[in-house]
């Protein structure tokens, strides 16, 4: 009896209770696909696979279709990562529910993150109201629709909204607002939110609009907003979005960079129990297609840019064919739950992955 005991105990030693995240943390990187992470890196390191998202323990491929095309808008793409559903280009969550254009809305992450009184922020270097930020707190049936989706940002279905919102669109705010005979000062400040443009006010409220027109510094505005968010004893949904897309080769590349710094600093700050994925919405069009090694690869792109009649498209460095893709795009993660992240997956899997790490069932 000892020594079936002995074994029994050996047998279960390794087992240990799988860990339940307290916060989720989601990077997205808008139009990240493979080739832009691979030329993003060589072009900032001058080496392969040197990006931080590279050393990442858990990593997946995920389809990025919607529901009616092969190659996805972000409206659809961000929907199906936030709601587990895929639905028609340019929707935001919401699926199609009937004619003429009928939607019904699906429930978000930061919904459920909001209905359970978790802290949620949302940041990014895009306008706030767009596609990918608004699939995370607002439901319409069109991308465009800018009116309706800072009306459900300032009324929320569930909680009392998203807590911390950083991004561009303080013009767009404006003119919406005063469309309803408000300010958008007023309009934010009446829905509980200390509303300015310094994302440095975060660290000094914990209800918190900062909107926009330029960019800003993206490590301490990310550091503030964790600081904040990590004050709810109950834990944190965290979406933070940076453009990827190399319609402009430089400065989306640049965008890579940037944001593989943030997740390195969010991997230092964030805690062991606190789940950290990246992802792209869909892939783009840009090639790799020459460069030396030995040599800077900037400094090659650069000198081939130079050369008259070269374009982004005829570059034989970094060439660019303007437009979404429709290949799978990389998933990489760390912390609690994460090891779900493997193999070939659809894009609507993230969605049970985060809830799986917070503990949560999908409501019925």
């Amino acid at each position: 009896m000892a020594t079936a005991a002995a074994a029994l105990l050996s047998g279960t030693a390794g087992i240990v209770q799988a860990q339940e995240a307290r916060n989720v943390i989601i990077f997205l990187g808008d139009a990240g696909g493979l080739p832009t992470l691979n030329a993003g890196g060589i072009l900032a390191h001058d080496k392969p696979q040197s990006l931080y998202i590279h050393t990442m323990p858990y990593v997946a491929l995920s389809d990025t279709s919607s529901a009616n095309r092969w190659v996805t808008d972000s409206g659809a793409g961000m929907t199906a990562i936030m709601t587990g559903h895929k639905t028609n280009n340019a929707m935001v969550s919401a699926i199609p529910s009937g004619p003429n254009g009928a939607v019904s809305p699906v429930k978000t992450l930061l919904e459920y993150a909001e209905q359970r009184g978790l802290s949620t922020g949302v940041m990014t270097n895009m306008k706030i109201w767009d596609a990918t930020p608004a699939a995370t707190y607002a439901h319409v049936a069109a991308r465009k629709d800018k009116d309706s989706i800072f009306q459900q940002m300032l009324k929320p279905r569930f909680g009392d909204g998203v807590d911390i919102l950083i991004g561009k669109g303080r013009a767009d705010a404006v003119t919406s607002f005063a469309a309803r005979q408000t300010t958008a000062e007023k309009a934010f400040a009446t829905a509980g939110y200390r509303f300015g443009e310094d994302p440095a006010i975060v660290r000094d409220a914990a209800r918190v609009a900062v909107l926009r027109d330029s960019d800003f510094a993206p490590i301490p505005a990310v550091e503030a907003t964790i600081a904040q968010l990590a004050k709810n004893p109950k834990g944190y949904f965290l979406m933070v979005e940076w453009d990827m897309h190399t319609d402009d080769p430089k400065k989306g590349l640049r965008h890579v960079v940037e944001m593989d710094d943030m997740i390195r600093r969010v991997h230092e700050i964030a805690g062991k129990d606190t789940l950290i994925l990246f992802t792209a919405d869909h892939s783009f069009g840009l090639r790799m297609g020459g460069g030396e090694r030995g040599s800077p690869l900037l400094q090659q792109y650069d000198a081939e840019a130079a050369k008259p009649g070269t374009t982004n498209e005829s570059n034989g460095v970094i060439s660019v064919q303007d437009g979404h893709t429709g290949e799978e795009v990389i998933v990489a993660a760390s912390g609690p739950g994460a090891d779900k992240v493997h193999g070939f997956m659809p894009n609507t899997r993230l969605f049970d992955i985060m809830l799986s790490a917070f503990g949560w069932k999908r409501d019925q």
